[in-house]
């Protein structure tokens, strides 16, 4: 849904946008341009950006929000792919659509990539690689197919020293024959760059969990600090049955959190 070419456009008043909109919040493990993407589509979504109106410039958004002109050009790049706006030299951006709806978490792409896209550096700790066979995935409450082997992978993932992810990874060695990894390659690398392979699709079940006394350990949190809990199977392109088999702990912080004023 796009404006019509040579349509009147409505700047809105800059005032009512920023005292009626949200804040990013950058303590949150959600990239900041992916928090601002998420906030323009709910002034377009709650009237504020009328559809057809002519957004701020980049630079009165940037001061508006604390951020750099890196962050906006990130979040305008997400918004003109999505189609929500349009961006025409000399004349600004108008918004062209209005959102159905916003998603801003990770990606079954995965949280490494996710996050060197947003410029955010993730440490990973190994804590095991080893071989194991379907029944071993049970107590991660995992079905996998028998008879084949898996490389288990154990890592929690770190971000400005915090814990924030702990995962257990089963690698179908059906399709990785002779597979070997180190924790020097994975503590460096993408998983999935490893692999060298691509990923189509995913299916995840969350649910919110609190976390065990070992999971208070590793990830450094009370006992009464809700996590999510994700079962996840990650299919290459063209394939029918998963290549991993993941259950993975991730802080809900990591989502993101958006404050209303």
């Amino acid at each position: 849904m796009r404006c019509p070419a040579g349509a009147a456009t409505t700047v809105p008043d800059w005032q009512t946008f920023e005292v009626n909109g949200l804040q990013v919040d950058k303590t949150s493990f959600t990239p900041l341009y992916k928090q601002l993407f998420y906030i323009i589509c709910q002034q377009i979504q709650n009237g504020t950006l009328p559809l057809g109106s002519q957004l701020p410039t980049q630079k009165a958004i940037a001061q508006t929000y604390n951020v750099s002109l890196i962050v906006v050009k990130q979040a305008w790049s997400e918004l003109i792919n999505a189609g929500v706006i349009t961006s025409q030299r000399g004349s600004g951006s108008v918004v062209s659509a209005v959102p159905e709806g916003v998603s801003y978490g990770h990606t079954f792409r995965g949280i490494t990539s996710d996050l060197r896209d947003a410029s955010v550096a993730v440490e990973n700790r190994i804590l095991e690689i080893a071989t194991r066979r379907a029944r071993d995935a049970q107590e991660d409450g995992l079905s996998l197919p028998t008879h084949h082997h898996y490389l288990y992978i154990s890592r929690v993932r770190y971000l400005n020293n915090r814990p924030f992810n702990h995962e257990k990874i089963y690698l179908d060695l059906s399709f990785f024959p002779g597979l070997t990894l180190t924790a020097d390659e994975l503590a460096h690398t993408s998983l999935y760059h490893l692999l060298n392979v691509k990923s189509d699709s995913a299916i995840e079940k969350v649910d919110a969990i609190l976390p065990s006394p070992d999971l208070c350990e590793k990830l450094q949190i009370a006992e009464n600090k809700p996590l999510l809990s994700v079962a996840r199977q990650t299919f290459m392109a063209g394939e029918e049955h998963p290549f991993e088999y993941c259950r993975y702990y991730v802080l809900s912080d990591y989502f993101g959190e958006i404050h209303y004023h």
